[in-house]
């Protein structure tokens, strides 16, 4: 019997995870995953996905991921709601116009969330990741460790620093919890606004003019 992989995946996060999951369903074996670092701080969506978080996790239970989900539907439902709202309200004439106007505040609120939350994300990842006592690295490999945790795992793979990549690993959680609490209360906020501002007779089943 072959020991080599007759599949080989790299990238252990949303997509390699499902597909591997899928072949191994269908009937493959031998399928292996690769990811660029230690799980579960690999870096990209890997970092985030809840099915390895959970296998590679001891701290995570269903209920937090549970939660994630249901916010996760309910934003896209939203998304959904807000088009209706829209379209109901243009002349069937400016149906295009407003199509097109709607996708473009919709790419535009994407980009600025995630410009806005990343940059706080990565502030927060620099004041959080503690580089005391790590006397082998030098300064120049201390500022690509503070850049990101790529970076950090980067430095730390070259150095054999496990001490660092643990750091920026326990950095890195804690900078996106703080995001995610910041994101989620700025969802909160923006609902209340469109809950107050909607109109109370509006049907959305109806064209508005």
């Amino acid at each position: 019997m072959s020991t080599s992989p007759r599949v080989v995946i790299i990238g252990a996060g949303i997509v390699g995870a499902n597909l591997a999951d899928e072949l191994t369903e269908r009937g493959w074996n031998q399928v292996t995953v690769l990811d660029q670092g230690p799980l579960p701080l690999a870096g990209g969506s890997t970092s985030h996905a809840p099915g390895l978080l959970y296998q590679t996790s001891g701290s995570l239970s269903y209920p937090p991921v549970l939660v994630a989900m249901v916010l996760l539907g309910a934003g896209g439902g939203s998304l959904a709601i807000g088009s209706a709202i829209i379209m109901s309200g243009t002349p069937v004439a400016k149906a295009g116009n407003a199509a097109a106007i709607e996708e473009t505040a919709y790419d535009v609120g994407n980009v600025l969330g995630v410009a806005v939350l990343g940059s706080i994300a990565s502030a927060l990842y620099r004041s959080r990741l503690d580089t005391s006592g790590l006397f082998r690295l030098d300064g120049d490999q201390l500022g690509a460790a503070r850049e990101s945790l790529g970076g950090a795992l980067d430095v730390a793979a070259r150095t054999g620093s496990s001490e660092l990549a643990a750091r920026a690993g326990s950095a890195f959680s804690e900078s996106l919890v703080q995001v995610g609490l910041i994101g989620g209360l700025s969802t909160l906020v923006a609902a209340a606004v469109v809950y107050a501002l909607v109109p109370r007779g509006l049907d959305v089943r109806q064209q508005q003019h």
